[in-house]
């Protein structure tokens, strides 16, 4: 009789960066924060971010952002042409793409935090 071993599930990481610093989201450190106040894992250098201003945690291998702002959350995915803005909402994060703190995520400014979604390494 043959032993048939289960499929292999590559365990996924989503990488967040701003300001030159990554940031990683994987099942070792499952949730983060960010906003302006100092005590977020990411410190938003802008105004228009909010203290805090959205979470992104990793849930049954998703990695879901949770706009908790008074400004939204704005997710522009690279492939897409199309911004969405969340508030209070929530939006599964996959593939790459930008978030925008308060401001749309398009002019990749002080308020805007890169993402991208990949194998984890750890």
């Amino acid at each position: 009789m043959e032993t048939v071993q289960p499929a292999q599930h590559t365990q996924m990481a989503l990488k967040l960066i701003y300001r030159a610093n990554i940031f990683v989201v994987n099942r070792a450190r499952p949730t983060l924060q960010m906003g302006r106040d100092d005590g977020n894992d990411i410190v938003i250098v802008s105004l228009l971010a909010s203290r805090l201003h959205a979470r992104v945690q990793e849930r049954d291998g998703q990695f879901v952002l949770t706009d908790l702002s008074s400004n939204g959350t704005f997710l522009l995915v690279d492939e897409s042409a199309t911004e969405l803005r969340l508030r209070g909402e929530e939006a599964v994060l996959g593939g790459r793409g930008w978030l925008g703190l308060g401001k749309s995520a398009a002019t990749h400014g002080d308020h805007s935090v890169r993402f991208v979604l990949q194998a984890d390494t750890a």
